[in-house]
């Protein structure tokens, strides 16, 4: 008896692997990540704005679940937001649901690249995911806060709310997309940074890494919208996967990088943008005119 209920187990395992990872593509050196069972959040920082870095993000979180792993995806969104993502997540009527987040200021006004196209369909593969595996969480963790973001307030408020995830049970795994200066594990600006604030044996910080490319950013010199540049590989070469080496990392304090192996592509605000332009893409408009040479 025992050993039909093992191999009913067993082929239970295979068969929920499989439907995970149907339609992913497996991320090479992620292994180094489910071989570490202390291991309950880990951060992926990004360059806000591309389209490469939520795709590897979403078969991570793929991958993470064909292992066994109960998986909370935290993004870095409003928490305000939350009903919104449920709704896109788990809602009947997804185009509903899409006008409606589209609405909401940090998607309609915010043009930093959080908000983007490629961002809406992590989250409806998120959907489709969630459709074959019931526990999957999908969490907005950008909380309010008191004080200036320059002196660390947004921070700390962020640590604190992943912190309040409370992974506790063995294949409990908190996964983090954000900016990459959240991920770094000593000050950077003279403050502590969000994943500062959780148990140091208990995460892994992996910053993205790139061969160059275009992302959309909102730049507070010259504006908002496609620009040229990324988080370069160390070596030019590198080809997707994930490495768990110090010093591959561009800059800041980490476990390793995501090598995306390829240049970045810009991924547009989901919702457009806004008219008449705001203040951010006027500026843009401006620094693209002047000529190259001033």
């Amino acid at each position: 008896m025992r050993i039909v209920l093992q191999f009913l187990l067993t082929m239970g395992l295979a068969i929920n692997a499989t439907a995970a990872s149907a339609s992913c593509s497996p991320v090479p050196g992620a292994d180094q990540i489910w071989s570490k069972p202390a291991v309950h959040w880990v951060f992926i920082g990004e360059l806000h704005g591309s389209n490469e870095t939520p795709a590897a993000f979403r078969d991570l979180v793929c991958n993470a679940i064909a292992q066994g792993k109960h998986v909370t995806v935290a993004l870095e969104r409003p928490i305000s937001e939350q009903a919104a993502l449920d709704n896109i997540v788990t809602g009947k009527d997804l185009s509903a649901a899409k006008e409606s987040l589209l609405q909401l200021h940090g998607w309609k006004e915010v043009l930093d690249g959080r908000g983007s196209e490629a961002m809406l369909r992590l989250l409806v593969s998120l959907r489709e995911l969630r459709s074959l595996h019931p526990d999957l969480k999908v969490v907005a963790f950008d909380a309010p806060y008191s004080g200036s973001p320059a002196g660390g307030s947004r921070d700390e408020a962020l640590g604190h709310a992943l912190l309040s995830l409370n992974p506790t049970k063995p294949n409990d795994l908190v996964l983090i997309l954000t900016g990459n200066i959240h991920t770094m594990q000593a000050p950077v600006r003279g403050y502590d940074l969000a994943a500062m604030y959780l148990p140091p044996k208990e995460i892994l910080s992996l910053e993205v890494t790139d061969w160059g490319g275009e992302s959309w950013s909102d730049d507070t010199v010259s504006g908002c919208g496609p620009f040229k540049g990324g988080v370069g590989d160390k070596d030019a070469k590198k080809p997707y996967g994930l490495f768990l080496d110090p010093s591959l990392a561009p800059f800041g304090k980490v476990d390793g990088v995501l090598s995306l192996g390829v240049p970045l592509t810009a991924s547009a605000p989901a919702a457009g943008v806004p008219s008449p332009a705001p203040a951010c893409r006027t500026k843009y408009a401006e620094h693209q005119a002047v000529p190259k040479d001033q």
